[in-house]
C-alpha cells in the first residue's frame, strides 16, 4: 500500500511537471512583429496580428486596465481633506495685558476610513482586470493564428486543385480535338464524339470552378492579413 501511494505521488508530480513544460508561449503563437518569422506561414500570422483591428482593441484594453489600476491605487486619497485655521487673536496681535492665544493655529486632516480599509481589495480587483485583459490578448493571438493558417491552407489547396484542373482540361481538350477530327472522317462514332465533347466541357467547368475557388480563398486570406495578396513581399510567397 505504501509503495502504491509513492508511485501515485510520483506519477502525479511527473504529470504536473509535464503540464508546466507544455504551457503556451504566446510570443511563439504570434511571433513579435520586430522578430523575423521562421517561415512564410508565420509571416502571414504576423501580418494578420499587425493589421487585424481586434488585436489592437485587445492591446488597448490592457493599457486601459493598467491606467485604471494606477488611478485605483490613488483612489483612497480622493476624500482626504485638510483644514488649517489661524487663531483670530494672533492675527490682531497681543491684547492690552499682553495675552496671546494658544494654539496660534489649528491643522487637521480628515480621512475616509472606508476607502483606506477597502483599498487593498480594490487594488486586487484592478490587478485581476489587467490579467483578464492580457488573457483576452492571448486568446486573440490563438484565434488569429488558427484562422490565418486555416485560410492559407485552403488557399494553397485551391491553387493546387486549379493547377490539376487546368492540366486535366488541357488533356481532355487534346483528346476531344483528336476525336473531333476522326469523327469528321467517320473514324469515330457520333456517340464517341459526344462523349468526348461532354468530357471536355465538364473539365472546362471544373477548371472554372477551381479558378473561382482560388479567387475566393485569396479574398478570405486577404481579409485576415489586411492587405492584398499582391502586396505581400516575402521570398517564399510563391513556393
Amino acid at each position: 500500500m505504501y509503495r502504491k501511494h509513492i508511485l501515485t505521488l510520483s506519477i502525479s508530480l511527473g504529470l504536473t511537471g509535464l503540464l508546466s513544460a507544455q504551457q503556451a508561449d504566446f510570443d511563439a503563437v504570434v511571433i513579435p512583429v520586430e522578430t523575423k518569422a521562421r517561415d512564410f506561414s508565420e509571416y502571414l500570422v504576423q501580418l494578420a496580428w499587425l493589421n487585424q483591428p481586434e488585436s489592437s482593441i485587445a492591446q488597448d484594453e490592457v493599457k486601459n486596465a493598467q491606467d485604471e489600476a494606477k488611478t485605483t491605487r490613488k483612489e483612497w486619497m480622493r476624500d482626504v481633506q485638510a483644514s488649517f485655521n489661524i487663531n483670530e487673536g494672533n492675527l490682531k496681535g497681543a491684547g492690552e495685558d499682553g495675552n496671546v492665544f494658544f494654539p496660534r493655529y489649528n491643522f487637521g486632516v480628515g480621512i475616509n476610513l472606508f476607502n483606506v480599509a477597502s483599498q487593498k481589495g480594490k487594488n486586487t480587483v484592478a490587478k485581476r482586470d489587467i490579467r483578464i485583459a492580457e488573457h483576452k490578448v492571448n486568446q486573440r493571438k490563438l484565434e488569429i493564428r488558427a484562422e490565418t493558417l486555416q485560410r492559407y491552407a485552403l488557399y494553397k489547396l485551391a491553387r493546387e486543385l486549379y493547377k490539376t484542373r487546368t492540366i486535366a482540361e488541357q488533356e481532355v481538350n487534346a483528346n476531344y480535338l483528336v476525336i473531333q477530327q476522326l469523327y469528321k472522317t467517320d473514324e469515330k462514332t457520333f456517340e464517341e464524339y459526344t462523349t468526348a465533347s461532354a468530357a471536355y466541357y465538364a473539365a472546362q467547368e471544373a477548371r472554372l470552378k477551381a479558378e473561382t475557388d482560388v479567387m475566393l480563398a485569396k479574398i478570405n486570406l486577404e481579409e485576415m492579413i489586411g492587405i492584398k495578396w499582391e502586396q505581400v513581399q516575402h521570398p517564399a510567397k510563391d513556393e
